[in-house]
C-alpha cells in the first residue's frame, strides 16, 4: 500500500511539471531509443541475410583466393599478395578426387557491363558470370525458360547466354528473349535461357542483374589472367566438415602447399559469411551501447539535478511529514520512487521511439523487424538502476532533514 501511494504521489508531482519532466528524461529517452533502434535493425538484417544465404542450401561452400575481413574481400595484404591464382583446371582434379562432393564448379565474374539488343542497351551495371554447368545448382540459380549450360557448351567455347530479369526488362519489354542475339563487350551471344526472378538482396542490390555464359567463352573475351572461384555442393548425408577437409587436402596437394604451412586459399560457407556479418554487427552494437551509456549518464545527471531541486522546493512538505511522524525510510522511499518513475518514463518513451524508428527503417529497407526480448528487459533494468542511483543522494538528503529547520524554510 505504501509503495502504491508513493508511486501515485510521484506521478502527481511529475504531471505538475510536464515540461520539466520531459526535459529531464530526454537524455534517458535518447539513450534507450538509440540502443533499441540499432539493435533491432541489425537483428532484422541478420535474419534477412541468414534467409538469403540459406537459399544456397546448408550443403554448399566456395573456395576463393583471399579471405574476407569484416565482410570485404581483402587481397592486398602482405600474406595474400603472393598467393597463386586459383585456376579452373583445379575443378577437374577436385571432381576426380573428392568422392564426398556431389558437384564442383568454377566461375569468374566481370562487373559493370552493358548488354545490347538491336537499338536497346542496359545500364553498365550487369554482372557477367563465366561458369561451368554446375554454376546454377551450386549458386542457387534456377532457369525458368530454356536450358542451362552443359559440358559441351564449355568445351566448344560456344557464345551462349542465360540472362536475368533486369536485362530482360530493358531489352525485351514486349517480346520473348529466347533465341535472340545479344551483344556483350562486342561479342554476339545466343540467348538459350531465362533465369527465375530473384529480387533484391538485404542491402538493396539486385540479384537479377546477371548474365551467365560458358567460362571458356568468358576467358576468350576477358582473358585467363585472373583467379576463379570454386563452388561445391556436398553429397546428401555426408558430413559437411569432412567434405570440406577432403577438398582442402586435394587443394593443398594440387597447389603443393608444404605440411605445416597455412592454406593459400580461403573457404566460405553460409556460416562464415554470417559470422563475418555478425562481427560487424557486434562492433556496431558496441558503439550503440557506448552512445546509449553516454546519453544515460547525461540523463542521470539531469534526474539528480531535478530531484535536488524538487527536494529544495518541497522542504516544508518534508518538515510537515516528519512532524506528524513520517520516518526517514518513508521519506527516502518517496523520493526514490519519484526518481525511478521519472527514469522509467524516459525509458518507456525511448523504447517506443526506438521501436517506431526501427519499424520505419525496416519497412523502407524491406527487412524484417526483430526486437530481441533481452534488449527490452535490459532497457527496463538499466532505466530503473539509473533512477535509483540518480535519486539516491537527493532522497538521502531529504530523509536527513531536521523537521524544525524544514518547517522554518521559506
Amino acid at each position: 500500500m505504501m509503495i502504491r501511494e508513493n508511486i501515485a504521489i510521484a506521478f502527481s508531482q511529475l504531471r505538475a511539471g510536464k515540461m520539466r519532466t520531459f526535459l529531464t528524461t530526454l537524455g534517458i529517452t535518447i539513450g534507450i531509443a538509440t540502443v533499441i533502434f540499432i539493435v533491432s535493425v541489425l537483428e532484422g538484417y541478420n535474419a534477412s541475410i541468414t534467409s538469403e544465404l540459406n537459399i544456397l542450401g546448408a550443403n554448399t561452400f566456395q573456395v576463393q583466393k583471399h579471405e574476407l575481413q569484416s565482410g570485404i574481400q581483402m587481397g592486398h595484404g602482405r600474406r595474400a599478395e603472393y598467393r597463386k591464382d586459383l585456376k579452373k583446371e583445379l575443378a577437374d582434379a577436385l571432381r576426380n578426387n573428392c568422392d564426398l562432393i556431389e558437384s564442383v564448379g568454377a566461375e569468374v565474374w566481370q562487373y559493370g557491363q552493358s548488354v545490347i539488343y538491336k537499338d536497346k542497351k542496359t545500364n553498365p551495371n550487369l554482372m557477367i558470370a563465366g561458369g561451368d554447368p554446375e554454376f546454377f545448382i551450386n549458386n542457387g540459380y534456377f532457369v525458368k525458360d530454356g536450358r542451362m549450360l552443359i559440358r559441351e557448351d564449355v568445351a566448344a567455347r560456344k557464345r551462349l547466354a542465360i540472362i536475368g530479369m533486369d536485362a530482360i526488362d530493358v531489352l525485351f519489354p514486349f517480346e520473348d528473349p529466347m533465341d535472340k542475339i545479344i551483344k556483350i563487350s562486342g561479342t554476339k551471344f545466343h540467348v538459350i535461357g531465362i533465369l527465375e526472378k530473384m529480387g533484391n538482396t538485404t542491402f538493396g542490390q539486385s540479384r537479377d542483374n546477371v548474365v551467365i555464359i560458358p567460362i571458356s567463352t568468358f576467358e576468350d573475351i576477358w582473358g585467363k589472367n585472373r583467379s576463379v572461384n570454386l563452388t561445391f555442393r556436398v553429397k546428401q548425408g555426408v558430413d559437411f566438415v569432412e567434405a570440406q577437409n577432403q577438398v582442402i587436402g586435394v587443394l593443398r596437394a594440387e597447389r603443393k602447399v608444404p605440411p605445416g604451412k597455412d592454406n593459400d586459399f580461403a573457404i566460405f560457407s553460409n556460416e562464415t559469411l554470417i559470422d563475418s556479418f555478425n562481427n560487424i554487427a557486434r562492433q556496431i552494437k558496441l558503439v550503440a551501447v557506448l552512445l546509449g551509456m553516454i546519453a544515460l549518464v547525461v540523463g542521470s545527471i539531469g534526474v539528480m539535478n531535478i530531484m535536488l531541486v524538487t527536494v529544495t522546493e518541497r522542504t516544508r512538505e518534508i518538515g510537515i511529514r516528519k512532524a506528524v511522524g513520517a520516518k526517514r525510510a518513508l521519506i527516502l522511499l518517496q523520493f526514490l520512487s519519484e526518481s525511478i518513475v521519472l527514469s522509467l518514463i524516459g525509458g518507456f518513451i525511448g523504447m517506443l521511439l526506438g521501436f517506431g524508428s526501427a519499424g520505419l527503417v525496416s519497412a523502407f529497407l524491406k527487412v524484417p523487424m526483430v526486437v530481441p526480448l533481452w534488449v527490452v528487459v535490459i532497457s527496463i533494468m538499466v532505466t530503473s538502476v539509473v533512477g535509483l542511483l540518480a535519486g539516491l543522494y537527493p532522497a538521502m538528503r531529504a530523509a536527513k532533514m531536521d523537521p524544525i529547520n524544514a518547517l522554518r524554510y521559506e
